[in-house]
Protein backbone atom coordinates (compact mmCIF):
# COMPACT_ATOMS: atom_id res chain seq x y z
CA UNK A 1 0.00 0.00 0.00
CA UNK A 2 1.30 3.71 -1.53
CA UNK A 3 1.82 5.54 1.50
CA UNK A 4 -0.46 8.98 0.99
CA UNK A 5 1.99 12.05 0.47
CA UNK A 6 0.50 15.77 1.40
CA UNK A 7 0.25 18.24 -1.16
CA UNK A 8 3.15 20.92 -0.62
CA UNK A 9 0.19 23.18 -0.64
CA UNK A 10 -1.34 21.75 2.41
CA UNK A 11 2.06 21.78 3.89
CA UNK A 12 2.44 25.61 3.33
CA UNK A 13 -1.23 25.64 4.86
CA UNK A 14 -0.63 23.82 7.93
CA UNK A 15 2.97 25.44 8.58
CA UNK A 16 1.35 28.93 8.05
CA UNK A 17 -1.53 27.63 10.62
CA UNK A 18 1.20 27.47 13.50
CA UNK A 19 2.60 30.53 12.52
CA UNK A 20 1.66 33.39 14.87
CA UNK A 21 -1.33 35.91 13.64
CA UNK A 22 1.18 38.92 14.98
CA UNK A 23 4.97 39.00 14.67
CA UNK A 24 6.76 42.83 15.92
CA UNK A 25 10.23 43.77 15.49
CA UNK A 26 11.90 46.08 18.09
CA UNK A 27 15.51 47.00 18.01
CA UNK A 28 17.17 48.06 21.29
CA UNK A 29 21.10 49.08 21.68
CA UNK A 30 21.75 47.80 18.13
CA UNK A 31 19.75 43.93 19.05
CA UNK A 32 16.72 42.74 17.29
CA UNK A 33 13.83 41.52 19.23
CA UNK A 34 10.61 39.55 17.69
CA UNK A 35 7.22 39.49 19.48
CA UNK A 36 5.16 36.91 18.21
CA UNK A 37 1.35 36.39 19.76
CA UNK A 38 -1.89 34.74 18.42
CA UNK A 39 -4.01 37.92 19.11
CA UNK A 40 -3.51 42.15 18.81
CA UNK A 41 -4.20 42.33 22.49
CA UNK A 42 -1.51 40.55 24.10
CA UNK A 43 0.73 42.06 21.55
CA UNK A 44 -0.18 45.51 22.18
CA UNK A 45 0.92 44.50 25.84
CA UNK A 46 4.14 44.78 24.66
CA UNK A 47 3.52 47.06 22.47
CA UNK A 48 2.56 49.59 25.35
CA UNK A 49 5.26 49.17 27.70
CA UNK A 50 7.98 48.84 25.41
CA UNK A 51 6.49 52.60 24.17
CA UNK A 52 8.03 53.80 27.84
CA UNK A 53 11.19 52.75 27.37
CA UNK A 54 13.81 53.27 24.37
CA UNK A 55 12.71 50.31 22.51
CA UNK A 56 12.16 51.01 19.08
CA UNK A 57 9.87 49.60 16.60
CA UNK A 58 10.61 48.47 13.06
CA UNK A 59 8.57 49.10 10.04
CA UNK A 60 8.08 45.66 7.78
CA UNK A 61 10.66 46.91 5.23
CA UNK A 62 13.57 46.99 8.10
CA UNK A 63 13.14 43.90 9.66
CA UNK A 64 16.69 41.69 10.51
CA UNK A 65 16.72 38.72 11.97
CA UNK A 66 15.78 37.87 15.89
CA UNK A 67 18.79 38.04 18.13
CA UNK A 68 15.83 36.87 20.49
CA UNK A 69 12.01 36.26 20.30
CA UNK A 70 9.43 36.51 22.76
CA UNK A 71 6.48 34.12 22.26
CA UNK A 72 3.26 35.29 23.86
CA UNK A 73 0.26 32.82 24.56
CA UNK A 74 -3.19 33.70 26.61
CA UNK A 75 -5.76 31.43 27.36
CA UNK A 76 -3.21 27.98 27.39
CA UNK A 77 -2.59 26.67 30.99
CA UNK A 78 1.36 27.29 31.64
CA UNK A 79 3.69 24.23 31.47
CA UNK A 80 4.65 22.34 34.79
CA UNK A 81 8.62 22.99 36.05
CA UNK A 82 10.72 19.49 35.47
CA UNK A 83 11.60 18.04 38.39
CA UNK A 84 15.31 18.31 39.65
CA UNK A 85 16.06 21.76 39.19
CA UNK A 86 16.84 24.58 41.86
CA UNK A 87 14.80 27.34 42.65
CA UNK A 88 14.99 30.85 44.19
CA UNK A 89 12.37 32.70 45.47
CA UNK A 90 12.78 36.13 43.84
CA UNK A 91 12.55 39.28 46.06
CA UNK A 92 9.96 41.03 44.03
CA UNK A 93 7.86 37.92 43.77
CA UNK A 94 7.36 34.49 41.76
CA UNK A 95 9.87 31.30 41.91
CA UNK A 96 13.00 30.78 39.59
CA UNK A 97 13.86 27.58 38.38
CA UNK A 98 16.55 26.68 36.59
CA UNK A 99 19.82 23.89 36.14
CA UNK A 100 22.14 25.80 34.09
CA UNK A 101 20.52 25.25 30.70
CA UNK A 102 16.86 25.68 30.99
CA UNK A 103 14.88 28.34 32.78
CA UNK A 104 11.84 29.20 34.43
CA UNK A 105 10.13 32.04 35.71
CA UNK A 106 6.90 31.60 37.49
CA UNK A 107 4.52 33.98 39.24
CA UNK A 108 1.10 32.81 40.46
CA UNK A 109 -0.30 31.33 36.93
CA UNK A 110 1.78 33.06 34.57
CA UNK A 111 5.60 31.71 33.58
CA UNK A 112 8.41 32.61 31.43
CA UNK A 113 10.27 29.57 30.31
CA UNK A 114 13.34 29.51 28.22
CA UNK A 115 14.53 25.52 27.24
CA UNK A 116 18.35 24.71 26.82
CA UNK A 117 18.22 24.03 23.35
CA UNK A 118 16.54 27.22 22.50
CA UNK A 119 18.36 30.01 23.86
CA UNK A 120 16.74 33.06 22.15
CA UNK A 121 13.61 32.05 22.35
CA UNK A 122 11.76 32.69 25.74
CA UNK A 123 8.17 31.69 25.88
CA UNK A 124 5.59 33.75 28.00
CA UNK A 125 2.53 32.17 29.55
CA UNK A 126 -0.08 35.32 30.57
CA UNK A 127 -2.23 33.57 33.54
CA UNK A 128 -6.27 33.44 33.75
CA UNK A 129 -6.59 34.59 36.85
CA UNK A 130 -7.46 38.15 37.89
CA UNK A 131 -4.54 38.61 39.71
CA UNK A 132 -2.60 37.66 37.19
CA UNK A 133 -4.34 40.17 34.72
CA UNK A 134 -4.03 43.07 36.83
CA UNK A 135 -1.68 46.64 35.42
CA UNK A 136 1.16 45.70 38.11
CA UNK A 137 1.02 42.13 37.55
CA UNK A 138 1.15 42.19 34.08
CA UNK A 139 4.02 45.06 34.12
CA UNK A 140 5.94 42.98 36.10
CA UNK A 141 5.43 40.00 33.88
CA UNK A 142 6.45 41.95 30.65
CA UNK A 143 9.33 43.21 32.56
CA UNK A 144 10.48 39.95 33.46
CA UNK A 145 10.11 38.09 29.63
CA UNK A 146 11.41 41.66 28.28
CA UNK A 147 14.67 41.38 30.31
CA UNK A 148 15.12 37.89 29.95
CA UNK A 149 15.41 38.21 26.78
CA UNK A 150 17.41 41.32 26.56
CA UNK A 151 20.02 38.97 28.93
CA UNK A 152 20.24 36.50 25.82
CA UNK A 153 21.22 39.66 23.53
CA UNK A 154 24.20 40.65 25.99
CA UNK A 155 22.25 43.26 27.63
CA UNK A 156 22.00 43.11 31.51
CA UNK A 157 19.59 45.33 32.96
CA UNK A 158 20.86 47.67 36.00
CA UNK A 159 18.60 49.38 38.83
CA UNK A 160 20.46 52.86 38.09
CA UNK A 161 20.66 56.44 37.16
CA UNK A 162 22.70 57.73 34.67
CA UNK A 163 24.32 61.19 34.02
CA UNK A 164 26.88 62.66 31.78
CA UNK A 165 29.69 64.95 33.46
CA UNK A 166 29.16 68.74 31.07
CA UNK A 167 33.04 69.31 30.84
CA UNK A 168 34.51 65.92 30.98
CA UNK A 169 32.12 64.13 29.38
CA UNK A 170 32.33 61.24 31.67
CA UNK A 171 29.77 59.01 33.05
CA UNK A 172 28.31 58.64 36.26
CA UNK A 173 26.07 55.73 37.53
CA UNK A 174 23.84 55.74 40.80
CA UNK A 175 22.90 52.47 41.49
CA UNK A 176 20.60 51.58 44.28
CA UNK A 177 17.21 49.90 45.38
CA UNK A 178 14.20 52.04 45.35
CA UNK A 179 14.17 55.07 48.09
CA UNK A 180 18.38 55.15 48.14
CA UNK A 181 18.12 58.58 46.16
CA UNK A 182 19.06 57.90 42.52
CA UNK A 183 16.07 59.38 41.21
CA UNK A 184 17.15 62.76 43.25
CA UNK A 185 20.29 62.28 42.31
CA UNK A 186 19.15 62.46 38.95
CA UNK A 187 17.08 65.28 38.98
CA UNK A 188 19.16 67.50 40.79
CA UNK A 189 22.33 67.30 38.66
CA UNK A 190 19.98 67.30 34.96
CA UNK A 191 19.17 70.72 36.55
CA UNK A 192 22.73 71.97 36.93
CA UNK A 193 23.08 70.91 33.32
CA UNK A 194 24.18 67.33 33.00
CA UNK A 195 22.92 65.21 30.33
CA UNK A 196 21.31 61.92 31.69
CA UNK A 197 20.03 58.84 30.43
CA UNK A 198 17.47 57.43 33.17
CA UNK A 199 16.44 58.03 36.65
CA UNK A 200 16.34 54.58 37.73
CA UNK A 201 16.76 51.67 34.78
CA UNK A 202 19.70 51.28 32.43
CA UNK A 203 21.13 48.51 30.30
CA UNK A 204 24.89 47.75 30.49
CA UNK A 205 26.72 45.91 27.96
CA UNK A 206 30.42 45.67 26.77
CA UNK A 207 31.17 47.85 24.14
CA UNK A 208 34.27 49.03 22.05
CA UNK A 209 35.37 51.49 24.53
CA UNK A 210 35.16 49.16 27.57
CA UNK A 211 31.10 48.56 29.47
CA UNK A 212 28.32 50.97 27.86
CA UNK A 213 25.38 52.13 30.16
CA UNK A 214 22.41 53.02 27.64
CA UNK A 215 18.72 54.51 28.55
CA UNK A 216 16.08 52.36 29.12
CA UNK A 217 12.73 54.02 30.81
CA UNK A 218 12.02 57.11 29.16
CA UNK A 219 10.34 58.87 31.54
CA UNK A 220 11.01 59.67 35.58
CA UNK A 221 9.60 58.52 38.18
CA UNK A 222 10.07 60.95 41.89
CA UNK A 223 8.94 60.68 45.25
CA UNK A 224 7.75 63.13 47.53
CA UNK A 225 11.36 64.19 48.27
CA UNK A 226 12.66 64.23 45.30
CA UNK A 227 9.85 66.90 44.36
CA UNK A 228 10.70 68.62 47.77
CA UNK A 229 14.72 69.27 46.64
CA UNK A 230 13.49 72.35 44.68
CA UNK A 231 14.47 71.35 41.04
CA UNK A 232 10.57 70.39 40.13
CA UNK A 233 9.15 73.47 41.85
CA UNK A 234 6.87 74.76 39.56
CA UNK A 235 6.89 71.74 37.62
CA UNK A 236 4.12 70.14 39.39
CA UNK A 237 1.48 70.22 36.56
CA UNK A 238 3.96 67.90 34.82
CA UNK A 239 3.65 65.44 36.65
CA UNK A 240 1.05 62.61 36.04
CA UNK A 241 -0.12 59.11 36.81
CA UNK A 242 1.43 57.04 39.76
CA UNK A 243 4.33 54.50 38.39
CA UNK A 244 2.72 50.94 38.30
CA UNK A 245 5.36 49.34 40.61
CA UNK A 246 5.58 52.27 43.08
CA UNK A 247 2.25 53.83 43.65
CA UNK A 248 4.65 56.49 45.99
CA UNK A 249 6.08 57.49 42.65
CA UNK A 250 4.45 60.44 40.04
CA UNK A 251 6.35 60.34 36.26
CA UNK A 252 7.57 63.15 34.48
CA UNK A 253 8.80 63.68 31.14
CA UNK A 254 12.14 64.87 32.11
CA UNK A 255 12.73 66.65 28.28
CA UNK A 256 9.96 68.75 29.05
CA UNK A 257 12.00 70.16 32.10
CA UNK A 258 15.88 69.21 30.76
CA UNK A 259 15.10 69.96 27.27
CA UNK A 260 18.16 68.82 25.11
CA UNK A 261 19.99 67.07 28.42
CA UNK A 262 19.18 63.31 26.80
CA UNK A 263 22.08 61.02 26.18
CA UNK A 264 21.12 57.77 25.39
CA UNK A 265 25.10 56.00 26.25
CA UNK A 266 27.91 56.61 28.56
CA UNK A 267 30.81 54.62 29.33
CA UNK A 268 30.35 55.13 33.52
CA UNK A 269 33.76 55.88 35.27
CA UNK A 270 32.79 56.52 38.75
CA UNK A 271 29.41 54.37 40.43
CA UNK A 272 27.82 55.93 43.57
CA UNK A 273 26.24 53.26 45.74
CA UNK A 274 24.03 56.30 47.78
CA UNK A 275 21.90 55.99 50.92
CA UNK A 276 19.54 58.99 52.08
CA UNK A 277 20.79 59.27 55.79
CA UNK A 278 18.24 62.72 57.60
CA UNK A 279 21.82 63.82 58.70
CA UNK A 280 22.59 67.52 57.86
CA UNK A 281 26.29 66.40 56.40
CA UNK A 282 26.99 64.23 53.59
CA UNK A 283 29.90 61.71 53.60
CA UNK A 284 31.52 59.58 51.45
CA UNK A 285 34.07 56.44 50.80
CA UNK A 286 36.07 54.57 48.22
CA UNK A 287 35.30 51.50 47.83
CA UNK A 288 37.48 48.33 47.10
CA UNK A 289 36.54 46.14 43.73
CA UNK A 290 35.61 43.62 45.96
CA UNK A 291 33.02 45.70 47.86
CA UNK A 292 31.54 47.24 44.72
CA UNK A 293 31.04 43.67 43.13
CA UNK A 294 29.42 42.21 46.09
CA UNK A 295 27.08 45.33 46.29
CA UNK A 296 26.16 45.16 41.99
CA UNK A 297 25.14 41.49 42.28
CA UNK A 298 23.32 42.44 45.32
CA UNK A 299 21.27 45.04 43.26
CA UNK A 300 21.52 42.10 39.81
CA UNK A 301 20.18 39.06 41.56
CA UNK A 302 19.10 37.85 38.37
CA UNK A 303 23.07 37.17 37.64
CA UNK A 304 22.06 34.75 40.23
CA UNK A 305 18.90 33.52 39.61
CA UNK A 306 19.53 33.05 35.51
CA UNK A 307 21.98 30.58 35.56
CA UNK A 308 22.18 30.25 31.92
CA UNK A 309 23.01 34.19 30.79
CA UNK A 310 24.98 34.10 34.70
CA UNK A 311 28.60 34.00 33.05
CA UNK A 312 27.85 36.80 30.86
CA UNK A 313 26.21 39.00 33.20
CA UNK A 314 29.06 38.43 35.66
CA UNK A 315 31.62 39.30 33.09
CA UNK A 316 29.83 42.37 32.30
CA UNK A 317 29.77 43.68 35.93
CA UNK A 318 33.52 42.36 36.65
CA UNK A 319 34.42 44.71 33.98
CA UNK A 320 32.49 47.17 34.81
CA UNK A 321 34.24 47.26 38.68
CA UNK A 322 37.14 47.75 36.35
CA UNK A 323 36.67 50.36 34.68
CA UNK A 324 35.22 52.91 37.15
CA UNK A 325 35.78 54.12 40.89
CA UNK A 326 32.92 53.41 43.29
CA UNK A 327 32.00 55.07 46.39
CA UNK A 328 29.82 54.52 49.13
CA UNK A 329 27.59 57.82 49.72
CA UNK A 330 26.07 58.77 52.53
CA UNK A 331 23.91 61.67 51.62
CA UNK A 332 22.87 64.07 54.12
CA UNK A 333 20.25 67.14 53.72
CA UNK A 334 23.31 69.47 52.50
CA UNK A 335 22.71 67.60 48.77
CA UNK A 336 18.97 68.53 48.83
CA UNK A 337 18.08 71.63 47.27
CA UNK A 338 20.98 72.89 45.66
CA UNK A 339 21.69 71.13 42.07
CA UNK A 340 24.78 73.05 41.80
CA UNK A 341 26.48 72.21 45.32
CA UNK A 342 25.02 68.59 44.40
CA UNK A 343 27.26 68.70 40.96
CA UNK A 344 30.12 70.42 43.02
CA UNK A 345 30.29 67.28 45.60
CA UNK A 346 29.63 64.94 42.96
CA UNK A 347 32.45 66.05 40.95
CA UNK A 348 35.08 66.63 43.45
CA UNK A 349 34.37 62.94 44.42
CA UNK A 350 34.38 61.31 41.28
CA UNK A 351 37.92 63.64 40.49
CA UNK A 352 39.49 61.91 44.28
CA UNK A 353 41.93 59.22 43.42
Amino acid sequence: MEKAVCPESTVRAAAKHLEPAFAVYYTVAGRFICVEADDEHSSDIFRRYFEGWHVAALPRDRRSRADATIRVRVNEKSPGVPRGLESFDVAAGGVCHTDGQTYYFVSRDSAIRVLGDQPARVEVWIGESRASRERAALARLVFNASMTAMRRCGLFELHASGLVEPDAGGGLLFVGPSGSGKSTFATQLAGAGWQYLSDDALLVSRGEEGVEARALRRVFAVSAPTVAAGVLAGYEDLLTEPVSFDPLKRRFEPQAIFPGSFSDVCVPHTIFFPFITGERASESRRLTRAEAMARLIRICPWACYDKPAARAHLDVLTRLTQQTRAFELLAGTDLLGDPNEVARFISRRAASQ
